[in-house]
């Protein structure tokens, strides 16, 4: 499974139209385009207003749950639960809503796909619509989601017995990837979890006297971070009797030098996970076992980098299910940026916190700092700065699929995002994303990934030193490039539009919808 959807610095995908009021256009939302051109203000600093909740509901922008300001010195299980289960409803509620189903009482209508047996097809807007409604569209979601929401839910409360620091500190629950970004393609049948940490101690700072930070984070390179203990940290054994067995957990996690190491990060939250799956029913071959609406599903489990990924399957009814649960470390928003050479956060874009995943720094060659790194998160931050983007989405989704069309495997969804977030820091104008359709955007866009990868560099948002594809081959590049040169020609012709299928659809596709509807 893949572990990196959203991620920065890894190679892995995931499978999630045009101008026009189509039905299908209309519920995706959210618009496209990309260029990696520096500088230029951006538009979200200006003084404009938050978003109302009743706008980010229009906008399909997730409602979270509110972050914890102040130190998460108690929990109360049972609130945080009914928040879990607020947060997740409220996810499958937007989801359905932004594909044309609708809710009533928590009852679910599956939406019943919107596929013409004579479509219209007279230019590059009519063929991505038809295109979209039949190859690239999410289907079957509330039902992966309905069995992943129930089980979950145990899950967690479990994670909460087995565990007192969990219990105390694991403060957010939230999706990650392209569910939460609505980005999500053809199925669900993979979903990313951020389960978000406190520590005792994340907030104090002194400047002047660095030692004296409750977590000292050190910007080693570019998109990571290094995390160690300063001096109240140390004195947890000391300082807080009371609170000692709860808290001993974090202070396990370091080595003899106080940095906070990922890997016993991770392996801590990794038997927590194990230790509330023993909890459940186990089935003949002593694999957990767990009921949704009478049907019988078999939970395995794997590793795979910080995250714990839950296998849920039923064999007989070919259904199938990844869930990566990863752990986070969160910090307040007033610790950024961690040096001049990140971005600020915009201020439309500020959600509370920021977050730290366990991934090492591979392109390190010390193994010290290998071990010590962490990986920087902004999956809040960045969802927002999408926020009121019209048809982005709909044309990132247009590019993951000519991604996964032309088995382009090592640019990861998190990559062609990044092209997006700089396109709107150059366009720098709001207006853009609604007055051009996902056709136009398209193109855009595919111009923007080519020039990437000639260039061989796709800056990180928030620090540009940081090549997000600085460690695939040249020959690699130059593969992809050479696969989007005559789709970049067709692009620049109107009359011959069809031939973009070609690219967008696998062989297969394309030899099916061509019989069928192009006759090219």
């Amino acid at each position: 499974m893949n572990n990196n959807r959203n991620n920065p610095n890894d190679n892995n995908n995931d499978n999630n139209n045009n101008g026009g009021p189509s039905p299908w256009l209309l519920a995706a939302g959210a618009g496209v385009a990309g260029a990696l051109i520096g500088g230029a203000a951006y538009w979200l600093t200006s003084s404009s207003p938050k978003p109302s909740e009743e706008e980010e509901k229009k906008n399909n922008v997730p409602k979270l749950m509110p972050a914890p300001r102040g130190l998460p010195n108690s929990s109360n299980a049972s609130t945080n639960d009914q928040s879990v289960s607020s947060y997740l409803s409220d996810l499958l509620g937007r989801m359905n809503t932004s594909r044309g189903g609708s809710s009533s009482s928590g009852v679910i209508i599956e939406e019943i796909p919107n596929i013409p047996d004579n479509p219209v097809i007279s230019n590059l807007n009519s063929l991505l619509s038809d295109i979209y409604v039949r190859y690239i569209k999410l289907t079957e979601f509330n039902h992966h989601y309905k069995v992943f929401d129930t089980i979950f839910q145990d899950l967690h409360k479990k994670m909460k017995e087995v565990d007192p620091y969990y219990r105390k500190y694991s403060s957010t629950v939230q999706f990650a990837g392209s569910h939460y970004d609505n980005l999500r393609i053809v199925k669900p049948d993979e979903f990313d979890m951020d389960i978000v940490i406190g520590l005792p101690l994340n907030i104090k700072t002194d400047p002047l006297n660095p030692q004296g930070s409750d977590i000292i984070i050190d910007a080693k390179a570019p998109g990571f971070v290094e995390l160690r203990m300063g001096v109240q940290f140390q004195r947890l054994p000391f300082r807080d009797a009371d609170e000692w067995l709860v808290n001993k957990a974090a202070f396990e996690w370091k080595d003899d030098n106080n940095f906070l190491l990922r890997s016993k990060f991770s392996d801590w939250f990794k038997s927590v996970v194990s230790k509330a799956l023993n909890k459940f029913e186990m089935n003949a071959n002593s694999r957990p076992l767990y009921y949704v609406e009478g049907v019988p599903y078999v939970i395995d489990r794997s590793e795979s980098g910080p995250a714990m990924t839950l296998l849920i399957s039923n064999k007989s009814r070919n259904f199938k299910l990844d869930v990566d649960l990863v752990p986070c470390l969160k910090f307040p928003e007033d610790r950024w940026p961690i040096s001049k050479a990140y971005r600020e956060i915009p201020r439309e874009c500020k959600k509370g916190y920021w977050m730290v995943v366990g991934k090492p720094n591979k392109a390190s060659p010390s193994m010290f700092d290998q071990s010590r790194s962490w990986r920087i998160a902004l999956h809040n931050q960045e969802r927002q700065l999408m926020y009121n983007s019209n048809n982005m989405r709909q044309a990132i989704r247009f590019v993951k699929k000519l991604r996964d069309s032309q088995g382009m495997n090592a640019i990861a969804s998190y990559y062609i995002k990044t092209l997006f977030f700089w396109e709107i820091v150059a366009v720098n104008d709001r207006e853009y994303w609604h007055k051009n359709n996902p056709a136009t955007l398209f193109k855009v866009m595919v111009r923007r990934l080519y020039e990437a990868l000639v260039n061989g560099n796709i800056p990180y948002f928030w620090n540009k030193s940081n090549n997000l594809i600085g460690a695939v081959p040249r020959k690699t590049l130059d593969e992809y490039k050479t696969k989007l040169e005559p789709l970049l020609i067709i692009l620049e012709q109107p009359s011959q539009y069809k031939w973009v299928a070609k690219y967008l659809l696998t062989r297969a596709e394309f030899e099916d919808y061509n019989a069928k509807f192009l006759h090219i």
